[in-house]
């Protein structure tokens, strides 16, 4: 008896007009709500917070956010080790994560003495890394557009990643030789975004 489970894979068909087609419509308009409170919110805050705030577990916010990002790079090793595409979320929750560390280190520390620390970190290892992360997230999402378009046997070339519509694709269940689950080899796929 094989002892990996069998893969089944994944087919890009025709868009699905029907309740997948509201789904765009749906994400747009919460999307859209969360702007308009988050205006007013700001705007808000600006003139309600306090200029200085005793923070009393100021340890625990930075020693939680940096095991959150330690459980969040580990899977993101683990992911890519094993040729996963949930390495495209998982690239992308490090690369917010360290992009937030970043400002809000350097943020926190203007007009302290060891200022300079947080900036020399953040334009040395945490924004690079950061970027680094985004940019492995979109390439993850280029070549998988890239194999949906391959997997349809679509002819020309393959859609740029802003012409991609694959939040209303629907996938159907074919054999695992149709579409493999793993990032494919070849780096040709990576200019079509």
């Amino acid at each position: 008896m094989d002892s990996e489970p069998e893969r089944v894979g994944l087919r890009h068909d025709q868009v699905q007009p029907g309740g997948h087609g509201e789904l765009n419509r749906h994400v747009a308009a919460l999307a859209a709500a969360a702007v308009l409170f988050l205006i007013p919110w700001i705007a808000y805050l600006s003139i309600s917070l306090p200029r200085r705030y005793d923070a009393h577990h100021w340890r625990l916010v930075w020693i939680g956010f940096d095991v959150f990002e330690i459980l969040a790079l580990a899977h993101v090793a683990r992911s890519a080790w094993s040729r996963r595409r949930v390495t495209l979320v998982s690239a992308l929750i490090v690369g917010t994560l360290l992009f937030s560390d970043a400002w809000f280190d350097v943020v926190t520390s203007l007009g302290n003495a060891d200022a300079w620390v947080s900036i020399a970190t953040a334009l040395g290892a945490e924004l690079p890394l950061s970027f680094f992360f985004f940019w492995i997230a979109r390439r993850i999402l280029v070549r998988t557009v890239a194999a949906l378009h391959d997997a349809q046997g679509a002819t020309g070339p393959r859609p740029r990643l802003r012409d991609s519509n694959l939040l209303t694709h629907s996938l159907r269940r074919q054999t695992a030789e149709t579409l493999q689950m793993d990032l494919p080899d070849d780096d040709q796929s990576e200019d079509a975004g």
